[in-house]
């Protein structure tokens, strides 16, 4: 039972955001949250919502995504 507390410890959350100034793929940049992994799906999916407003208000095409993370996994 220990065991799979601690591995549920490890599992963090990546959010990443795909933004485009036009519809054309190649005006598009990856953003990914730089201040590190982020502890629940929820958390992430809130912090990608509200980026994706801002890029959108600023006239971006914007698409988002959460992606589980692992201990030993590489991105």
């Amino acid at each position: 039972m220990l065991l799979w507390v601690l591995q549920l410890s490890f599992k963090m959350w990546l959010a990443v955001l795909l933004g485009c100034t036009s519809p054309m793929a190649t005006s598009c940049d990856v953003l990914v949250r730089t201040g590190g992994l982020i502890p629940t799906e929820q958390a992430c999916r809130e912090e990608v919502t509200r980026m994706s407003k801002i890029l959108v208000d600023k006239g971006m095409y914007v698409r988002a995504q959460c992606y589980k993370m692992g201990k030993g996994q590489s991105i």
